[in-house]
């Protein structure tokens, strides 16, 4: 398929849906970059859910999916790099894009694409470090690995449309690879430096800059760790 995020947009709503691809030939990640997606080799999924609350309620949407992909993947060294990474010694495991469609009160569509490297060990020079599972010694099975991911994202979807983040935050924070780190912010083309501190429930990245705690949404800044 093109895409599995754009699969799923073709179709109708009808509960809950995940689609998994073996290549996608269009693959997309934030900002309009282009995500590698070679046949066979990596985990290529998207997953469709309604959410009867607000779509500003959705902020932290993408670190929930974050946390239920680094359950699946279950590893030690894997962290999360807000907004939507999983990485593992700076480098890439893995991202997630969401698309958002619906009212503004409620209800809203949903559709969350998550790609991992699973068995690449080549590939096209990105614009950031990457890795894979299989660099990292896994030996494991895809299809586990996708059975894994439903799972946990059937109960954690659920359990954050009915609490809200509050319950996730504890196991964010314990995979919060920016936290006290000093990082570089890209906004509306003026760049900061600052220290990062965390998130807020609302799934905004918490940043010490100038001796102010300032909170930066998902989507308005660019970060790279100092």
């Amino acid at each position: 398929t093109s895409g599995t995020n754009a699969w799923l947009a073709e179709q109708s709503y009808a509960g809950p849906h995940l689609v998994l691809a073996e290549q996608q030939t269009a693959g997309r990640g934030r900002r309009g970059r282009s995500w590698h997606s070679p046949p066979g080799l990596n985990l290529y999924a998207s997953v469709d859910w309604q959410f009867d609350c607000a779509s500003s309620q959705l902020g932290p949407l993408g670190l929930v999916v974050a946390l239920s992909l680094a359950a699946a993947i279950d590893r030690p060294d894997v962290g999360i790099k807000w907004p939507n990474d999983l990485v593992v010694d700076g480098q890439k495991l893995a991202g997630i894009l969401i698309e958002a469609s619906g009212e503004l009160a409620g209800p809203v569509r949903a559709i969350i694409g998550m790609g991992c490297n699973v068995w690449m060990r080549e590939g096209p020079r990105l614009d950031q470090p990457w890795t894979s599972l299989a660099r990292l010694g896994w030996r494991g099975c895809r299809t586990d690995l996708a059975t894994a991911l439903m799972q946990q994202l059937d109960g954690d979807l659920r359990r954050f449309s009915e609490q809200g983040f509050a319950p996730f935050l504890p196991r964010y924070q314990a995979l919060d690879v920016l936290d006290g780190a000093s990082v570089r912010v890209e906004q509306a083309g003026r760049i900061r430096t600052g220290r990062a501190r965390g998130v807020d429930l609302g799934g905004r990245l918490q940043c010490e800059i100038d001796g102010q705690l300032v909170a930066l949404a998902s989507g308005e800044v660019s970060v790279r760790r100092q």
